[in-house]
């Protein structure tokens, strides 16, 4: 076994080696990507979750909002901020938001793996922005593309509400000394989640850019294992793809639900410290994405939507 595991390694070397020029072009790629749309996005509210946190804000949240989805749910109203601050931030920093409270005892595992399910939201403005507006010249496809993401997650959350769900008061757990401290630890962790998210996102491009240049197959074949691999990739070449616009948005909308598996693999490397249930996530982010891609194609046909 370790006789072909070495050569297995050789060959990826070797691969590496004569698509020198792919590579660096891919991490280049997938750097500017990140800085432009990842890090200036998840960063500045990694430290805000934190400020928040410091402040109770989860408390006010419990109060309100938070009971409303707490029974939609059936999760503890304390941890209706991991879903807020997921639609306003996007994955992965759901997975962010997680750590912390598992990292201070407020829930417990099963708890995490059942809220890490259903908080997978694309980011507002790459959805309305870029692929609604940018790519196919429509506010409102990026908005319907949106709204049926967020059902997505809605739904997820709905099939998982008979999970148990068991969290900790947060009044026995103490908290930093002084707001500064918050800050300081907050900005170091910013800093490593975000090298964590830009490694698996420059792996995941070289592998999708490796496999477009060395596999002949159909191009639109190729786009779909594109987006699986690595969302952002895929969505563009999607768009390209010489077919009916409905069955692009409808491939696009069920990237935009799977979230692709450099997203998944960047919240299993922010959670590897505890034991996150893999299987469970890909079941129900695949199941899920195809029947939401399918209500999504049954509507607008249904409806004759134009779009």
């Amino acid at each position: 076994m370790k006789k072909y595991k070495y050569i297995l390694l050789s060959l990826v070397l070797i691969l590496f080696i004569i698509n020198i020029k792919l590579v660096i072009s891919s991490t280049y790629n997938a750097s500017l990507l990140f800085f432009n749309k990842v890090f200036v996005s998840i960063f500045p509210f990694i430290i805000l979750c934190d400020i928040l946190i410091y402040f109770d804000y989860h408390i006010f949240l419990k109060n309100t909002i938070g009971k409303f989805i707490s029974k939609i749910f059936n999760i503890d109203p304390s941890t209706s901020i991991i879903f807020i601050l997921s639609i306003l931030t996007s994955h992965p920093a759901n997975s962010v938001y997680i750590k912390d409270m598992l990292d201070n005892n407020e829930i417990d595992i099963n708890t995490a793996n059942k809220i890490l399910c259903f908080t997978y939201f694309p980011s507002i403005s790459f959805v309305i922005g870029t692929i609604g507006i940018g790519l196919y010249n429509s506010f409102k496809i990026g908005i319907i593309l949106y709204l049926f993401c967020f059902l997505n997650n809605v739904l997820i959350g709905i099939f998982l509400r008979k999970d148990k769900s068991i969290s900790i008061n947060r009044n026995n757990i103490s908290k930093d000394k002084n707001l500064f401290d918050t800050l300081r630890k907050s900005i170091l962790k910013g800093i490593n989640t975000s090298m964590i998210i830009l490694g698996n996102l420059i792996i995941f491009t070289i592998i999708s850019n490796l496999l477009i240049k060395y596999i002949s197959i159909d191009k639109s074949f190729i786009s779909i294992i594109s987006g699986i691999l690595e969302l952002t990739n895929g969505i563009v070449s999607i768009s390209s793809l010489n077919i009916n616009i409905i069955i692009k948005l409808t491939i696009t909308l069920f990237i935009l639900c799977f979230s692709g598996f450099s997203i998944i693999f960047q919240s299993i490397s922010i959670l590897n410290v505890y034991k996150i249930n893999i299987k469970k996530i890909l079941t129900m982010k695949l199941v899920f994405s195809i029947f939401t891609s399918l209500l999504f194609y049954s509507l607008i046909n249904l409806l004759n939507l134009c779009l």
